[in-house]
């Protein structure tokens, strides 16, 4: 862009990409300018809404209806896992560009915790619109990503289960199966 502004001198200040800081700029230069600037914001805030703006009166539109979380079946349904297991979800996602879902919990009874660190024991999560049963990510040289070690107690552990084909998304339900230890309808993140 180029505006040529007179500012009562013998030739015209030219303003462009890459100003002159020798020559400065006169007042009447600066006021095109800063004028210049605030009718660019202005127009871009006519013409470009925000999205959030123009995505509500959308889905009103379609007959979207987006559902609340629904709350657990029963108030002490996550303290069962609690007493019986000595573990508390902390949350399922998913992860690495949706290519992995992550869960993670906490351990708080080593003890009753101790069947979930099982090496031979192989986790399962099962997608519960589509049955698909994602197993645990092995890497060759890295092995299960997992926690096998004896837990400990407060002590946050993960898993990563591989999602090849994205499958399972955020928003969807999942089963998890770690041998006789067993979660329905966790919703993944």
């Amino acid at each position: 862009m180029t505006l040529n502004v007179s500012c009562g001198e013998a030739r015209p200040v030219r303003l462009g990409l890459l100003v002159d800081r020798r020559a400065g700029l006169c007042p009447k230069a600066r006021a095109s300018v800063f004028l210049s600037g605030l009718v660019f914001f202005l127009i871009g805030g006519i013409i470009a809404p925000r999205a959030d703006a123009i995505a509500e009166p959308m889905a009103r539109s379609q007959g979207t209806v987006v559902e609340p979380i629904p709350a657990p079946r029963h108030p002490r349904e996550m303290t069962y896992m609690k007493r019986k297991w000595g573990v508390e979800l902390t949350f399922v996602r998913a992860t690495a560009a949706g290519y992995m879902i992550e869960l993670r919990y906490k351990v708080l009874d080593p003890g009753k915790a101790a069947p979930l660190f099982v090496r031979k024991t192989k986790p399962v999560l099962t997608h519960i619109e589509t049955g698909l049963q994602l197993a645990v990510a092995s890497p060759a040289k890295s092995g299960p990503l997992r926690s096998s070690d004896a837990p400990l107690p407060d002590h946050t552990y993960w898993m990563l289960f591989a999602n090849p084909h994205r499958i399972v998304k955020a928003g969807d339900r999942v089963n998890l199966q770690i041998g006789d230890f067993a979660v329905e309808g966790l919703i993944v993140r």
